[in-house]
């Protein structure tokens, strides 16, 4: 499994004497947040100048396996001035340059980057911004994500690995999905694309990054409304590509996004929750009603036993899948496997 620098502390400028610092406290965890690296790691903390995202301070930090958590102390500043300075703190691998979202070079621990802090001695807000590279874009996904205990606002795997998986099929790397394949073909018909349990909108957004004709409606409760919009006025989508967000209950109908045909359905590690399951199955399966022709891409990870109820709902209402694998990379050189479905009403 893949594992993320999160802070407990955020960062900030701090006097110790006549000196600054700059000081923070991290932590290296699942994407659940219930498990901590297990081996150990060597990282760089990297002081960057805003707004000229200039790097001005370098340290080297050690993750220790057994560790539960890490201070960060980057200093002393000998730029004069230092804590007038806006700026933003990156800890990453030692041994990379970038996170790039491609089976074989994803790293194992993903890197984080705060949220601007100071001037003076203000702290960073609670988030972490996650700069993804995916092969063919110029530029870098730039994504927001909380730092604390949400579970719905924050990055999973099986979300890195929908955005792996689209990014081969749209390049055309990526044929084991025929009918996949041929829809997210370039062409003139726009693509209506709706992402259920969408959280940080991390795979919605990257789709809407690769192929230019399409429009993208993000769905999830209330609660990620914040975020995954700070994620689509970040994002960099291909002309004439769109992206919006709308509020969707599962256990509530769902008339606004079922007017217009859709093509695509994206569903990424929403099958954690067994209880959830019979209202994931029946929007989807309202949401076929007005669209047979769409698909439904599912990546997940299993988790536990219970997620297995998933196919004999999806088979109980009348789906069909093809199945293909991608794998991440995970702890003392091993892989850990996702699991991608692509269903059909039959």
């Amino acid at each position: 499994m893949v594992y993320y620098v999160r802070f407990l502390k955020t960062p900030r400028f701090q006097q110790q004497k006549k000196s600054i610092f700059i000081s923070a406290l991290i932590c290296i965890t699942t994407d659940l947040g219930d498990d901590f690296l297990a081996e150990d790691v060597d990282l760089t903390a990297s002081w960057i100048q805003q707004p000229s995202n200039t790097i001005r301070s370098q340290t080297a930090l050690q993750w220790q396996a057994g560790s539960r958590q890490l201070p960060v102390l980057l200093g002393p500043l000998t730029l004069s001035g230092a804590a007038a300075q806006t700026a933003v703190l990156k800890i990453q691998l030692s041994n990379i340059e970038r996170d790039i979202l491609q089976e074989g070079s994803l790293p194992l621990v993903i890197s984080a980057y705060s949220a601007p802090f100071g001037p003076q001695w203000e702290p960073a807000e609670p988030l972490i911004r996650r700069d993804l590279s995916i092969p063919g874009n110029v530029r870098p996904l730039n994504i927001w994500e909380e730092t604390g205990n949400s579970i719905a606002r924050h990055i999973w795997d099986a979300a890195l690995a929908a955005v792996i998986f689209l990014d081969r099929v749209v390049s055309g790397h990526d044929t084991t999905m025929p009918g996949l394949a041929k829809l997210l073909t370039p062409n003139k018909t726009p693509l209506r694309v709706v992402e259920l349990g969408a959280g940080c909108g991390i795979v919605g957004i990257a789709l809407a990054t690769m192929h230019s004709n399409c429009e993208i409606i993000l769905t999830d409760l209330p609660e990620v409304a914040e975020i995954v919009t700070r994620n689509i006025n970040d994002a960099a989508p291909r002309a004439p590509a769109s992206i919006t967000f709308q509020t969707l209950d599962w256990d509530e109908p769902a008339p606004d996004l079922a007017r217009r045909p859709i093509d695509l359905i994206l569903v990424s590690d929403c099958t954690y929750n067994a209880d959830s399951l019979p209202a994931l199955v029946s929007v989807l399966g309202r949401l076929v009603q007005g669209s047979p022709r769409a698909l439904i891409l599912v990546a997940l990870k299993r988790r536990h036993e219970s997620e297995a109820i998933f196919f004999d709902l999806m088979r109980a209402a009348g789906f069909e899948s093809s199945h293909a694998a991608l794998s991440l990379p995970a702890q003392w050189d091993q892989m850990d496997s996702i699991e991608m479905y692509c269903y059909h009403h039959l």
